[in-house]
């Protein structure tokens, strides 16, 4: 599927065209639902969510033919706020998550975007972890302990502890992927 949409199509959805709504909303929900729902661990929390967005999208279509200059760029604030909003009304989001999302910069303007927005993904998947795993991937990546210290100190295996590292890397990466395959591919809108 080409990751991008016409921005024909954009314009025709900011006069209200219902046809054009229904291709964005078939290019784009799926992308939307998934990255939603990696990151809350919840289909029908991720179903709601993602149905709201659409129905902000239709309500503020008038927008995206003056103020909006990449719908892409839009509807991943969007979904990225929303994801958020929901972990914060669950009570499931983190210290550290909150932290990122308040971060200051340090950095050129873009790369630093990038930078935190990549973060938060990351600190809004590992406080949606398993509480070992989560403990474990925070004790290893953000207080630097090594592996045979975190198995003494909680005491498990090293194994376990490399077990646990093992999938909660494989759970980032395939978050981050979804993350940038459905807002950082296809040239922008």
């Amino acid at each position: 599927m080409n990751k991008s949409i016409d921005p024909a199509i954009i314009k025709r959805l900011s006069e209200g065209d219902q046809s054009a709504y229904r291709v964005v909303f078939e290019h784009f929900y799926p992308r939307v639902w998934e990255f939603i729902r990696r990151i809350v661990k919840s289909d029908t929390i991720a179903e709601d969510v993602t149905q709201d967005i659409f129905v902000k999208v239709w309500e503020r279509r008038e927008m995206f033919g003056v103020e909006v200059h990449s719908f892409s760029n839009y509807i991943y604030v969007m979904s990225r706020n929303a994801a958020i909003n929901a972990l914060r009304r669950s009570g499931r989001i983190t210290p550290l998550a909150e932290e990122a999302i308040y971060s200051p910069a340090n950095s050129s303007l873009e790369e630093d975007y990038y930078a935190r927005e990549k973060e938060l993904i990351i600190r809004l998947t590992v406080c949606r972890m398993p509480e070992q795993r989560r403990r474990i991937f925070e004790m290893s990546r953000y207080m630097g302990m090594d592996n045979q210290t975190i198995a003494t100190t909680l005491n498990l295996s090293k194994k376990t502890v490399e077990n646990h590292l093992t999938l909660a890397l494989k759970t980032l990466r395939s978050v981050l992927t979804v993350w940038i395959s459905i807002f950082f591919a296809g040239g922008g809108i």
